[in-house]
């Protein structure tokens, strides 16, 4: 069994004291630059690497950060994970993911993260526990920021113009000509897709069109298939002349079916999505899309983490919001008379 290089054999690799080399991994008091130089020379000579856990025992530090979501797989929260991982290793910190859809999982993955000493917790959890009683989050010793969540106990918040961003996508198509307008979004259930209804019903309203529920399809789960709701609604005697769909699977499912049936994008039918700047022109035509900024809500997520961690954030609750944006592509066209 290999023996495990320690910090006293970087000490006599370096010929300097324990204590210096210290100093110097743990950026704790003065070390002159030549010193410094020797230690991280004598490091990489060696190939040593710090026993976190002793580290953690004694700082009570771990610089580490919990991140908390749903289904991984989701190439929207991939996007957001990953920039949350970036940022966080520019400050420093390391980042342990867990997933979780059900609140035994989210109140298993709050107990590990408390044991294993993390310093705060980032979370997008599957469940708005509107019963403050039942909300493990509420009972949590860490920091907690939430990510497009609403939940009754007061964190601090990162939350999507979901509502907005809907008005802007109906309002485009009433400009042109669009009456009949189907939603595809993710459940009520959750803020997300609760926002976006609102600002759909809100549009609606101010146009003086009434809603029509059979051309809204909200699933509970992002991963089900839009293609039976589509095809049904396809089939009335006055079918949507356009659709707006925010999730890929939604979108995807929903296009297929169009397609299948004969109708062109936009001439027959005309589609917002959703997207990133990479991802928009992978559909032909390019799609329409709301476009949300996964850089700003990270960097908000973790500025709001570590400001807590460190003791600097202000008295109170923060809530940071990001707009949406609409971006024009070439799946909307002017309505078409049935």
């Amino acid at each position: 069994m290999t023996r495990r290089i320690s910090v006293h054999d970087v000490a006599k690799a370096a010929g300097v004291a324990v204590g210096s080399v210290s100093r110097v991994l743990n950026e704790s008091g003065y070390a002159s630059a030549d010193l410094r130089q020797r230690v991280h020379d004598a490091v990489a000579r060696l190939g040593y690497q710090p026993d976190y856990t002793a580290r953690h025992r004694r700082t009570q530090h771990s610089k580490t950060i919990g991140y908390l979501l749903p289904n991984i797989a989701n190439p929207h929260l991939a996007v957001h994970l990953s920039e949350v991982e970036r940022l966080l290793q520019l400050e420093g910190y390391s980042l342990l993911v867990g997933t979780s859809e059900h609140p035994e999982r989210d109140r298993e993955l709050l107990n590990f993260f408390e044991n294993r000493r993390l310093e705060g917790v980032i979370a997008s959890p599957m469940t708005e526990y509107r019963d403050p009683a039942t909300c493990p989050f509420a009972n949590c010793k860490l920091p907690v920021v939430l990510v497009d969540r609403d939940l009754t106990h007061p964190f601090d918040s990162v939350l999507v113009e979901h509502r907005l961003g809907l008005r802007q996508a109906v309002k485009y198509l009433l400009t042109l000509g669009h009456r009949r307008i189907a939603l595809f979004v993710s459940s009520a259930a959750l803020r997300p897709g609760r926002e976006k209804l609102i600002g759909y019903k809100e549009s609606l309203e101010e146009a003086g069109l009434p809603f029509d529920e059979r051309i809204v399809f909200m699933p509970d789960s992002w991963l089900e298939s839009s293609k039976a709701h589509m095809a049904e609604i396809l089939n009335f005697d006055q079918p949507p002349t356009s659709l707006i769909a925010i999730g890929t699977q939604l979108l995807s499912g929903a296009v297929h079916v169009a397609c299948k049936m004969g109708l062109a994008i936009p001439e027959d039918l005309s589609v917002i999505g959703i997207g990133t700047a990479d991802t928009m022109d992978l559909m032909y035509p390019p799609v329409t899309a709301l476009r949300y900024d996964f850089q700003r809500s990270a960097m908000a997520a973790v500025r709001l983490i570590v400001e807590r961690i460190n003791g600097v954030a202000p008295t109170g609750v923060r809530h940071v919001q990001i707009a949406s944006e609409l971006i024009i592509g070439e799946s909307c066209a002017i309505a078409r008379k049935r």
